[in-house]
């Protein structure tokens, strides 16, 4: 009996402190991220801050690809990029990804097909250095409080993508999901793209939500894919309602990701 009692005790000892010693270890490796992934941000804000008073934005994209590549290499991230047969590189798209982590940007950045601008929160051009970098870069603010400016923004965002012949980065659901499972698309981006007249290009990622989900501070370096569909051409979205435009994207998304994206109550509504 007190063998058995001895040996429980013994066993939960040692589950006890493998949990501690692998909680340790993500502690330290997730450290180790932070400071490389903040250092690296800063070095590559900085010197691609500089090139755009000299170079165009479309040059320091490639440079700004090349070396996100480089920061996940020393993260020891491995990002795989999937492109569809026959992509058409010189065309310009609105690029729709799901929204997951902090880490969406520079992966999606990483692989980007074509030179491409966003759309990011007023708040994010009061940041150092990263404030000033993506307004000389051509990013536009978004005051998402407001639908009447949204909308501006997307007009101007319309105009600035046929002046330099751009793409343009989107994330529809307009915030980074919590659960890691996708949300509802807005209509905005929509009715945007029935002004500009591109192809939608949906893409999933998968394994972002393994890596960094919101608000968490621990890191793993898991490896991530970013897989880009078929683009929708306009003549396929055109004559649609925003809404209807939207559902057709996120079930793009959904097929893309090879993570398990849907939310709980629609594979109970399906079953």
């Amino acid at each position: 009996m007190f063998f058995y009692i001895f040996f429980f005790a013994y066993l939960c000892k040692k589950l006890f402190s493998m949990k501690i010693l692998k909680l340790v270890a993500k502690f330290f490796v997730s450290i180790y991220m932070w400071t490389v992934m903040f250092v690296s941000a800063f070095i590559i804000l900085t010197i691609n801050l500089i090139a755009l008073f000299f170079v165009k934005p479309q040059t320091v994209c490639k440079t700004v690809k090349r070396m996100l590549k480089i920061m996940f290499k020393i993260l020891f991230i491995k990002v795989e990029c999937e492109m569809p047969e026959g992509f058409d590189y010189n065309q310009s798209y609105i690029i729709m990804p799901n929204h997951i982590s902090f880490f969406d940007i520079p992966v999606v950045c990483s692989t980007l097909p074509n030179y491409t601008f966003g759309i990011e929160a007023e708040s994010h051009f009061s940041w150092p250095i990263y404030g000033f970098f993506i307004k000389k870069y051509g990013t536009l603010p978004i005051n998402r409080k407001s639908v009447l400016k949204s909308f501006h923004t997307f007009e101007e965002a319309a105009v600035k993508m046929k002046e330099r012949n751009a793409s343009l980065l989107v994330f529809p659901e307009g915030h980074r999901s919590e659960t890691g499972k996708i949300q509802q698309l807005k209509k905005i981006p929509f009715k945007m793209a029935q002004i500009v007249k591109v192809p939608i290009l949906p893409v999933g990622l998968t394994g972002l939500y393994d890596l960094s989900p919101k608000g968490g501070f621990f890191l793993w370096p898991n490896p991530v894919k970013v897989k880009y569909g078929s683009p929708i051409p306009v003549e396929e979205y055109e004559g649609l309602k925003p809404e209807d435009i939207a559902k057709v994207v996120r079930q793009r998304i959904i097929s893309l990701s090879e993570d398990d994206i849907v939310p709980e109550d629609e594979k109970n509504e399906i079953q």
